[in-house]
């Protein structure tokens, strides 16, 4: 069985955007399952953390309209 939106994945769509593969970090929050609200409570979780993996809100912005982009072709 496959979990979904698991810190563990939010933590390589985090990478993937630090490492500058933004369509790739799109990607994986399709087929991660990622929403806005999700991506929202994995930030807030490892802020608790005390771990901010991405420290721009606006960067999120813009993968959340990648991924809704993919999202769209593909239904």
């Amino acid at each position: 069985m496959k979990t979904y939106r698991t810190q563990e994945q939010f933590g390589e769509i985090c990478e993937s955007m630090l490492n500058g593969n933004w369509s790739q970090a799109a990607q994986e929050c399709v087929d991660f399952g990622f929403y806005a609200g999700d991506i929202r409570k994995a930030q807030e979780s490892a802020n608790d953390d005390g771990f901010a993996i991405i420290d721009d809100d606006l960067d999120f912005v813009e993968l959340i309209e990648m991924a809704t982009e993919i999202r769209n072709k593909e239904s």
